[in-house]
């Protein structure tokens, strides 16, 4: 009777044993969420991102399912997170998070216009993506300078999109005293690139996606940089180009945060394309994957994890998106804006924060 009440226990406590490893995977199994992930149309930069997204969480197995979604553009995916934020809360919606960048947070934040009737002050940068960067060419060898643009015709974009157009141009030209004595031309990007090319304009802007990289004192440069299409044009266009840079001192000088959107000094590396045969200076800003401060840790860990450990799958997807930083934090957010989550599953999975001066 005895051995036989030991065989028992003896079985109960295999059973137990063999058991007890399964009961914890199940536990730490995640059940599948679906995120939504909202762009631009079709064609744009945002839109390849979007659709990257949900192609390298669907082959990474990742249990955060990417579903992306076209939009008409930044004010719709902003206003439907707002609008939404509740119901992503009680689990009414999927949780959203959106293709934007660290420039406009504040802006978005304190309902700055042109966002008066929805500010999204719980709006947080998620996990990075490319630097977008420019500076302005003219074909007049006596154009030395940005200085020397008063009273000439500069080409820039539409109206109707102030953060690549006044937004980013009047600080600027406000510090070399002379943003009234410009004469803009709101033509937008291939509207400037045949203005400019037929002797319309004195000098454009040209614009450029490159992979952000950090110098030992906390500055920014480019090592690797694509042109848009339109600057693609224009550098191919065969026409003898100056070089106007931006300098260091007029963006840190000119660009007030607490009003302006947030723009960086950087340089853009020599033989970052062939045609530069010398450093550059430029401004850049940094893109992001933005979301709500709502979005569970658990996700967020996710995330920064699939964006860190697939990040060469971007790359196959699109090429643009060989410019993805080295690492998954949102480079050049300011500190408050990055979600705590991103900084818990840094420290979790080993990954260095980086120590940025901007």
């Amino acid at each position: 009777m005895t051995k036989k009440i030991g065989l028992v226990v003896a079985l109960a406590l295999i059973t137990v044993f063999c058991l007890q490893p399964l009961a914890v995977a199940s536990e730490t199994k995640k059940a599948p969420v679906e995120v939504v992930i909202m762009t631009t149309p079709f064609g744009t930069n945002m839109y390849n991102v979007g659709a990257a997204f949900e192609q390298v969480f669907r082959k990474a197995g990742s249990w955060v399912h990417m579903k992306h979604q076209e939009t008409p553009g930044a004010m719709y995916m902003y206003k439907y997170i707002v609008k939404n934020r509740e119901k992503m809360i009680k689990g009414e919606v999927s949780h959203t998070i959106n293709a934007g960048g660290v420039g406009i947070c504040d802006f978005l934040a304190e309902g700055r216009p042109p966002f008066k009737k929805f500010a999204w002050p719980t709006n947080r940068t998620l996990v990075s993506n490319e630097g977008l960067l420019g500076f302005y060419v003219t074909m007049d060898p006596n154009i030395k300078s940005l200085k020397d643009l008063a009273g000439k015709r500069v080409g820039t974009a539409e109206r109707s999109r102030p953060f690549l157009g006044v937004l980013l141009d009047k600080p600027l030209f406000t510090e070399l005293g002379i943003f009234k004595q410009v004469k803009w031309a709101p033509l937008g990007d291939m509207g400037c690139k045949d203005a400019f090319l037929n002797g319309k304009l004195d000098a454009t802007r040209v614009s450029f996606g490159g992979k952000i990289e950090i110098a030992e004192d906390g500055s920014f440069y480019f090592r690797r940089i694509a042109p848009s299409p339109s600057t693609m044009e224009i550098l191919n266009s065969g026409k003898k180009l100056y070089w106007l840079p931006v300098g260091k001192e007029w963006i840190e000088k000119g660009y007030d945060y607490s009003k302006d959107v947030i723009s960086y000094p950087c340089v853009i590396k020599k033989g970052a394309l062939k045609m530069f045969d010398r450093d550059i200076q430029a401004r850049a800003g940094a893109m992001c994957i933005q979301c709500d401060s709502s979005l569970p840790d658990d996700i967020v860990e996710e995330i920064v994890r699939v964006r860190q450990e697939h990040r060469k799958d971007f790359a196959k997807y699109h090429a643009v998106l060989a410019f993805f930083p080295d690492t998954p934090y949102p480079i050049g957010s300011p500190k408050k804006y990055v979600h705590p989550g991103v900084i818990k599953a840094m420290k979790k999975l080993g990954y260095p924060i980086p120590k940025g001066k901007y």
